[in-house]
């Protein structure tokens, strides 16, 4: 039973090969007798590609545009008032000047 599917496979394959030296070769002749007809179809790739890639650069402008309007929005609610200290530390000093000094032992 192995031997009949590697058979199968390599019969499947062969023709596969076959299959595509007749489309390169159909492929080759159309190229010589119509050139025009090649360089049609390379435009056509061409213009296929570009707007794929305008549309993949459209989607990362509306990403980019999100994004920024999430941290824009994330920064006005985190701007502190005037009056309070800022600065990396100033959380700090403010948490510890609610707390009481320690009590001295005498």
């Amino acid at each position: 039973l192995h031997i009949g599917v590697d058979q199968c496979i390599q019969k499947f394959l062969d023709v596969a090969r076959q299959t595509e030296c007749f489309f390169l070769q159909k492929r080759l002749q159309l190229s010589v007798q119509k050139p025009e007809q090649v360089i049609k179809e390379d435009v056509s790739e061409l213009r296929n590609e570009l707007q794929r890639k305008e549309a993949l650069i459209q989607k990362h402008l509306s990403k980019l545009r999100h994004w920024q309007q999430v941290l824009e929005d994330i920064s006005v609610q985190h701007k502190k008032p005037a009056e309070m200290p800022q600065g990396p530390l100033a959380y700090l000093e403010q948490a510890s000047a609610n707390i009481p000094a320690p009590m001295k032992q005498t």
